[in-house]
């Protein structure tokens, strides 16, 4: 009977090793193997933080906004944007960027019965704590369009 434990024993700790070498195997082949800081330094650090303001649409609807961008590159998500009011919001896909502004693709992902779906945001530096914020939807339609200001709340 002891022997038996010994074998189970050493059968369940061969297959917790080869678990955990097949789990880090497969976690380490995933992640990048060279990080491209160089891809990061591009990205003006006068956008990186925490926002919130409102924006008003053109058809006079007025909404909160709450948004939290990172260092990027273009086409990656730096970040993810909330309409608290209209209980919705998703991510943002840098697109274009200067120094003064940058171009963001927003998905929205979640509510999106409340919100236009799939529109770019613009947001332009007007000072260390403001930005302008820009809306339109993909099609342009001018009903979508709409304009705004957020102030930085932090920038951790």
């Amino acid at each position: 009977m002891v022997i038996q434990m010994r074998k189970n024993r050493y059968f369940i700790t061969l297959l917790i090793t080869i678990s955990l070498v097949f789990l880090l195997e497969t976690f380490f082949n995933n992640t990048p193997k060279n990080v491209n800081a160089q891809e990061y330094d591009n990205f003006p650090s006068s956008f990186v933080g925490v926002w919130e303001g409102s924006g008003v649409q053109n058809t006079g609807s007025e909404w909160s906004i709450f948004l939290a961008l990172i260092p990027g590159s273009i086409d990656s998500i730096v970040g993810t944007i909330a309409y608290p009011s209209l209980i919705c919001g998703g991510e943002l896909t840098l697109q274009k960027l200067t120094e003064e502004k940058i171009e963001l693709f927003e998905n929205i992902t979640y509510g999106k019965s409340s919100c236009v779906n799939r529109g770019y945001v613009t947001l332009e530096f007007v000072s260390r704590r403001k930005l302008n914020y820009y809306y339109k939807n993909q099609t342009g339609d001018e009903n979508y369009a709409a304009t705004g200001t957020v102030r930085k709340v932090s920038s951790n």
